[in-house]
């Protein structure tokens, strides 16, 4: 159980996030417009508290999932405010570090734009969070989310393609050889 509706959190201290993504493109991290999601943030100890919101062009899209992957994605960005490794997102020797296992993830709500949300390490290179809507009422809980490091070149990709996916024609030579063409 956790309770995020004194919002901001008593006691907490005001980061700033304006600079953020640029901050994690320094890293190495590659954020498109929808995944900018990190709002305000603050840390009490060794919590950070953020209010991250889903860009407006996909909020229709909020209601096809339990939650938006680019509202999730973004709850994780706060990571980066801090210097010590796992609050950076950064693994020990400095390398961006991504999700790996998760446990004991249980979703309460669906449907949401906005989400508060408190990061708490929970052991070496693991996070807990806990997610609640604007109001304060539960979203999402995970208890334990394991981070791996990754070189910048693998965020990066292959650079073959410029993506995952892509469509390329390729002649059928059979069917022209059998006069089916």
């Amino acid at each position: 159980s956790f309770d995020l509706t004194e919002w901001p959190p008593p006691g907490a201290t005001r980061v700033e996030v304006a600079d953020m993504y640029d901050v994690l493109a320094e890293r190495g991290y590659g954020y498109g417009p929808v995944f900018q999601g990190l709002k305000a943030a603050w840390t009490a100890g060794e919590d950070i508290f953020a209010e991250v919101e889903l860009d407006e062009s996909v909020h229709a899209d909020a209601k096809r999932f339990g939650l938006h992957p680019a509202l999730l994605d973004s709850t994780m960005h706060a990571l980066g405010l801090q210097a010590a490794d796992l609050e950076s997102g950064t693994s020990g020797d400095d390398r961006p570090a991504l999700p790996f296992f998760w446990e004991g993830v249980r979703l309460f709500a669906s449907g949401s734009t906005a989400l508060r949300v408190r990061l708490t390490g929970s052991g070496v290179d693991t996070v807990s969070l806990a997610m609640a809507d604007t109001a304060g009422e539960p979203v999402l809980a995970v208890a334990g989310l394991t981070l791996r490091p990754v070189s910048v070149g693998q965020l990066a990709g292959s650079g073959v393609g410029g993506g995952l996916h892509e469509v390329v024609w390729r002649p059928l030579v059979a069917a022209a050889a059998a006069g089916g063409a």
